[in-house]
């Protein structure tokens, strides 16, 4: 977000000559490998777009939010009064669509509609067209390549928050069918020391081994709320940060410590058998 853009929306708004009438600017269309209920969940989910989409959004504050959507106060990068609006998303399941409205600030009268038409049992097409208020046509192809890049930007970090929510769906339904271990070997005290932070499964559950002030410690590598992946996660003194929506988790508590009422998956002990010099993981503990 530049001051040029900022200036030109501010002109579009206030100069009385340009057209009233909501213009349409330009059509995104595209395939996603994913499924409605995916496409729905993300749509609602206002929290994840300060974090999943960090390069666009710098800040998010809930207004109101419920089934039929959300409204909240944003931003965009860096934030500031020029980058800073009242978004409002709703959700109308029975036509397949969504539309997004800026009621104030930058953009303002800017509606997106957004079709998501099912193609197959993990396929959609998105449709989204663009109208702007007030639109001087000579800004017409530049609004439409900076709207076509950004929702290409945000489809492809949506994407992969979709896609692995529902493998973790997938595979919560296969480890209900499988066998439960008590313990399993994961090698050499040294050979692990040397791979920390260190990833297993366990009981077809995946978990990661990290080493804390010299203890080591083994955490679900899934967060509580919607299934985020926590594989790649920061430890600043003991606390894990999921990356789609910033919940923060106490490595030792597993309780959530940034407000939210959710808790980490239980972990598998982990023991040292200084006899064999072998590290060892145990039975999931509450």
């Amino acid at each position: 977000m530049t001051i040029i853009n900022f200036i030109i929306d501010l002109l579009r708004r206030l100069i009385p000559s340009f057209n009233n009438n909501l213009a349409h600017i330009v059509t995104y269309t595209r395939e996603l490998p994913i499924n409605l209920d995916r496409m729905y969940e993300n749509a609602l989910d206002w929290e994840h777009l300060p974090f999943l989409h960090s390069s666009t959004f710098s800040f998010i504050e809930k207004i109101d939010a419920g089934d039929w959507g959300w409204r909240a106060k944003a931003a965009l990068h860096p934030k500031s009064f020029m980058t800073t609006m009242v978004i409002e998303l709703r959700l109308d399941k029975t036509k397949n669509r969504w539309i997004t409205k800026t009621h104030s600030g930058l953009g303002k009268g800017t509606e997106i509609w957004t079709h998501a038409i099912p193609l197959g049992d993990n396929k959609i097409k998105v449709i989204v067209d663009f109208y702007v208020p007030k639109f001087p046509r000579f800004l017409k192809s530049m609004y439409a390549q900076q709207y076509t890049d950004l929702y290409a930007q945000l489809y492809d970090e949506d994407l992969w928050m979709m896609a692995d929510r529902q493998a973790q769906l997938d595979n919560l339904t296969a480890s209900k069918l499988s066998t439960t271990q008590t313990s399993m070997v994961l090698g050499k005290l040294e050979d692990i020391r040397a791979k920390l932070p260190y990833t297993f499964k366990f009981n077809n559950q995946s978990f990661r081994l990290v080493n804390l002030n010299g203890q080591m410690f083994a955490h679900s590598m899934t967060c509580p709320h919607m299934l985020g992946p926590l594989n790649d996660a920061d430890i600043q003194n003991g606390i894990l940060v999921c990356p789609w929506h910033g919940y923060e988790f106490d490595l030792k508590t597993r309780e959530c410590v940034s407000g939210q009422k959710c808790k980490m998956a239980p972990a598998p002990k982990v023991k040292i058998d200084k006899k064999k010099n072998e590290i060892l993981v145990l039975t999931l503990h509450n």
